[in-house]
């Protein structure tokens, strides 16, 4: 996918890409809509990890980023999307990255065809959301599309450079840099909240092999999620996604692979395997019939009647039927107890291992399709509707519309996809252009955060116009609809000097605002 990576001149501020070096990164803006799900703008990390990255990084996010947490509306959210693409390179480089994209809130996303290793890899491993929530903070979003590779090594040094270290300070110390780099690289993975089996695939790892994380048990095992689409469209068989999330939940408690719990979870789907309080019935996989042991995986009824958003826990056997305990009187002996659970939420917080052991704990914003996925299988190779989703979440089209035509004296920047960048003097202009979904996610999006100063309405589209309250820049969100497809575009007023917009720059940006024009369309302007 061709990205906006073109190099150009914003006087006195940044440009629209930085790269710290010759041999670093290009870190670049493609637009100011990623995504329905993360309708924030869009960063792309581009080429081999080395020193000044993170520079670059910064310089693009606080240039062009003008919303922080003040912008979100509670229920969480990422302040920008970095996409990611290189081969790795300078490990400790990559740590500090991931530290700025946590610190800041965002979002990693490695796309299909894309390639992440290594210090890639470790620097994708910071990608954050915030939500203002009661106990959530600062949490895990990172995104790997199937057919994207996301791949990690433990840190070592060729032959070379070992026999170089070795005849400068010696055997000892030139092992004992090793045993850090590890030490480092095993703090880093448990900060990062990935699964022990993980840490020790990497440790015996030889300097050719990479843990790439391609297939379900991958994702659960590092943390990482697909981008959130329904549930639905990930899944083919009930009974058998079910049994795959049990799975899971009985590697989660006994801190394995759940390669090792395919046997434990094997027999008949039974309708009404036991009753628990609050929940009513439930359906599910019987495991044991001991009593006061893990007894069977089961969804509760009432959930499994929704398009995907399941409760599933481990439960313990009771010594009595439901029917039995009710009949003696004592109806709270026939419920069945809860271990590990696992609950599927598409709008709110989806969450695995609550229960037993509260640091098992995993949290997602949006649903963990993954959970639901076969065991040992490459995403990619299901080829299940899932995966269509993903692109109508992120406005892919096969044929993109035309952009729109642009007003006189607006130089183009760099374009992409269905995307294009534009100025003219204080004025930069970021358009993309998709089906009817932008437009609605863009008019839908939260407003906190910016005061609006005027905002129109009409049947083709809108116009916003108003201050981010934060940096106070001034700002224009557009967006038109026409017969084959919509746009939509922002525009900043960006100042050299950093000071406020001048009643020109806002003349400007209004002007080419109103000229805008998409297949014989125009914006609502006075």
């Amino acid at each position: 996918m061709l990205r906006g990576l073109a190099i150009v001149a914003l006087a006195g501020c940044a440009s629209l890409a930085g790269a710290g070096s010759a041999s670093a990164a290009l870190v670049s803006i493609v637009s100011m809509q990623y995504s329905a799900a993360h309708p924030v703008p869009h960063l792309h990390y581009e080429g081999g990890t080395d020193a000044g990255d993170l520079e670059a990084l910064r310089q693009i996010y606080t240039t062009f980023v003008q919303c922080r947490t003040e912008c979100m509306d509670g229920k969480g959210s990422a302040t920008a999307v970095l996409t990611m693409n290189g081969p790795g390179g300078d490990y400790h480089e990559g740590l500090a990255i991931a530290d700025f994209l946590r610190e800041n809130h965002i979002a990693t996303v490695v796309e299909r065809g894309m390639k992440c290793y290594s210090a890639c890899a470790f620097a994708f491993m910071g990608g954050s959301g915030y939500a203002e929530l009661q106990g959530v903070g600062t949490y895990v979003d990172r995104m790997v599309e199937p057919g994207g590779i996301l791949g990690f090594h433990a840190p070592y040094r060729d032959e070379e450079s070992f026999l170089a270290a070795i005849n400068e300070r010696g055997a000892m110390d030139a092992q004992g840099q090793t045993r850090d780099s590890l030490a480092l690289m095993v703090k880093e993975l448990v900060k990062f909240n990935v699964d022990p089996e993980v840490l020790f695939y990497m440790v015996g790892m030889g300097p050719n092999e990479t843990y790439d994380i391609v297939t379900a048990d991958d994702y659960y095992l590092a943390r990482i999620a697909l981008p959130p689409t329904p549930t639905a469209s990930w899944i083919s068989d009930v009974p058998e996604a079910i049994a795959n999330v049990c799975r899971r939940l009985l590697a989660l408690d006994e801190r394995t692979d759940p390669a090792e719990m395919v046997g434990a979870v094997s027999g008949p789907f039974e309708r009404g395997i036991a009753e628990a309080e609050y929940v009513g019935l439930l359906s599910g996989f019987r495991l044991s019939d001991q009593p006061l042991t893990i007894g069977h995986c089961s969804v509760t009824d009432a959930s499994l009647a929704t398009d995907g958003d399941y409760e599933i826990a481990l439960y313990f056997n009771t010594m009595l039927s439901a029917e039995r305990a009710r009949a003696i009187g004592y109806p709270d002996l026939g419920y069945a107890g809860a271990g590990l659970s696992f609950f599927n939420r598409h709008d709110g917080w989806s969450s695995a291992g609550t229960g037993r052991n509260p640091t098992k704990r995993i949290l997602q914003k949006g649903p963990m399709n993954h959970y639901f996925l076969p065991l040992g299988v490459p995403v990619d190779d299901l080829d299940l509707p899932g995966e269509k989703a993903i692109e109508d979440n992120r406005f892919v089209m096969r044929l993109y519309p035309l952009m729109a035509g642009l007003p006189d004296g607006m130089e183009i920047a760099s374009t992409g996809n269905g995307t294009r960048i534009s100025n003219s003097g204080n004025v930069w202009l970021f358009e993309r252009v998709g089906p009817g979904l932008l437009l609605e996610s863009a008019f839908l999006a939260p407003t906190s955060g910016r005061t609006i100063r005027d905002e129109r309405i009409d049947a083709t589209g809108f116009v916003r116009e108003g201050i981010y309250d934060r940096t106070g820049v001034y700002f224009a969100q557009l967006g038109i609809e026409a017969e084959f497809g919509t746009t939509v575009a922002t525009a900043l007023i960006l100042r050299p000097d950093g000071g406020e917009a001048s009643e020109d720059d806002i003349a400007q940006l209004q002007q080419v605002v109103c000229g805008l024009q998409f297949n014989g369309n125009t914006a609502p302007c006075p």
